[in-house]
């Protein structure tokens, strides 16, 4: 099969196609390393789990599946557990999962 090459995608602001540049692995790699260097390790942890990048959401509203994969991770995470009052993983998931999760974001 044939790769494809993509130089330009589409900015869903503008309308218009922007192009994109690539970067060496080693660059792309370094920049990652670095990125986690600045995190704390819970937060490494939380980012793995898929409720990480909270500060790139600013002057958004966080949607509710967004909400919804912090409190799971945070149902992992037997600190934040403590801190939600709920101290046992299956309760605390099956309460996110039924929706009811803002006791997590809250002890988050």
């Amino acid at each position: 099969p044939q790769q494809a090459n993509a130089r330009y995608i589409l900015n869903e602001e503008t309308g218009e196609y922007d192009e994109v540049t690539d970067e060496d692995w080693q660059t792309t790699w370094k920049k990652r390393l670095e990125k986690a260097q600045a995190m704390g390790t819970e937060d490494v942890f939380l980012a793995a789990q898929g409720a990480g990048n909270l500060e790139l959401k600013e002057g958004m509203e966080e949607s509710d599946a967004s909400k919804k994969r912090r409190a799971m991770a945070g149902c992992r995470n037997d600190g934040l557990r403590a801190k939600s009052g709920v101290d046992d993983v299956k309760v605390c998931t099956k309460r996110v999962l039924s929706g009811d999760f803002q006791f997590m974001i809250d002890a988050m």
